[in-house]
């Protein structure tokens, strides 16, 4: 999970000599390019997709639950938390690692330096607890379907936590991480040029931050996700065709049957997203940190890493999707948004209209389909997600 994977710099023409090799090297210091126009340019096309894939989606699941305070339901809030989350990943991370990736020196000051890691690996942090988070209260709500979860004080007590617990487990990346500075003199090049990495004070310390970053965002989130979600794939599975819910009808029991298939193919695609969207970069990570299998491949090793963080950073725009979009409450609250650009025509509400009120929207979100007396509310679908 650690951000800033690129070697760290040596001092650059320290060994330069007059081969074509040394010459390049001096050129892509002097133009501050570290890859290619066409990767440079591909690069830049694919952070902006998913920037603003990302920060529209998310902002708008913050701005729906900000907005009413019928959404600001307990499973709701730890979906704000997310979305904001996520909006930092998309605003903050995602352009200043374009800039890292593709240049070759750092002219943005030493405090930026500090604060880019930091921020990000908290930000990351922050998403993968929160997802971690989502699965357990679901779990518990599912399979104790006659006890009540977390409530409004609690939600935000465990909000309170998990940035707490991210600020000190990223922590290290803005003490370590820090701005060198190189000067010589070369006629028609810098004079001076800077490099933000990691500074660690032991031998391996990065390796072995990454192998923390590795257990605690990666191997602990996804075990406890996965074990959640297990347990209520085989608490819906049990309840499938067997009566349990006491169906007024054969029709209604396969309508049933159908959302909580439905509901299992949705907690099965949000376990693999979140293990497929963060494994390449973790394992990136761990690689060269390592075993620096790189050495002076700079390009290479700068492309490779890109696309690794594109598609951790890909999880930011499916998390508003999994966890917002294909839920109900979300959807009528987005199209009421839509309604409000400028661009739509307005028409005029209905008196009869009325806003849903806190406790039906909780009801929902307690998922009726698992108890048996149905009779209170037609059920949603599960709007878990990773």
């Amino acid at each position: 999970m650690e951000e800033n994977s690129l070697e760290e710099p040596s001092f650059p023409f320290a060994n330069v000599t007059n081969d074509s090799s040394g010459w390049e090297l001096m050129e892509k210091y002097k133009q501050n390019q570290k890859v290619s126009e066409t990767a440079l340019a591909t690069l830049a096309c694919c952070y902006a997709l998913l920037i603003l894939v990302g920060s529209l989606g998310n902002a708008l699941v913050v701005l729906t639950v900000a907005r009413k305070r019928a959404m600001r339901t307990p499973r709701n809030l730890f979906i704000f938390n997310l979305a904001v989350s996520d909006l930092f990943l998309c605003l903050f991370t995602m352009p200043f690692t374009l800039y890292q990736v593709t240049t070759m020196i750092w002219n943005l000051g030493w405090f930026p330096c500090k604060l880019v890691g930091f921020m990000q690996a908290t930000s990351i942090f922050v998403s993968t607890l929160t997802i971690t988070a989502i699965a357990l209260d679901r779990c518990y709500v599912i399979t104790n379907p006659t006890r009540e979860g977390l409530m409004v004080p609690g939600v935000l007590m465990v909000m309170g936590v998990i940035w707490l617990a991210a600020i000190t487990l990223a922590s290290p990346l803005f003490v370590f991480q820090n701005l060198i500075s190189f000067e010589f003199n070369i006629e028609n090049y810098p004079k001076h040029i800077q490099f933000c990495f990691e500074d660690w004070p032991i031998t391996r310390g990065r390796a072995m931050y990454s192998i923390f970053s590795f257990v605690f965002q990666y191997i602990i989130p996804i075990a406890t996700v996965s074990t959640a979600y297990t347990q209520i794939y085989f608490k819906l599975q049990g309840r499938l065709g067997t009566g349990i819910l006491k169906e007024s009808s054969q029709a209604r029991q396969e309508r049933e049957d159908i959302r909580i298939r439905r509901t299992n193919k949705l907690l099965l695609s949000i376990a693999l997203i979140f293990c497929v969207s963060w494994l390449p970069l973790n394992l990136f990570n761990l690689f060269v940190d390592l075993f620096n299998p790189f050495e002076d491949k700079q390009e290479e090793q700068a492309i490779i890493f890109a696309v690794c963080h594109m598609l951790g950073m890909s999880s930011a725009c499916f998390n508003p999707l999994l966890y917002g979009w294909l839920n109900e409450n979300f959807q009528r609250e987005f199209l009421e948004v839509f309604a409000l650009l400028p661009c739509r025509k307005r028409r005029p509400r209905e008196n009869n209209v009325q806003e849903p009120r806190a406790e039906e929207i909780e009801i929902s979100d307690r998922q009726e389909v698992l108890r048996n007396d149905v009779h209170r509310s037609e059920p949603e679908r599960l709007p878990l997600k990773t």
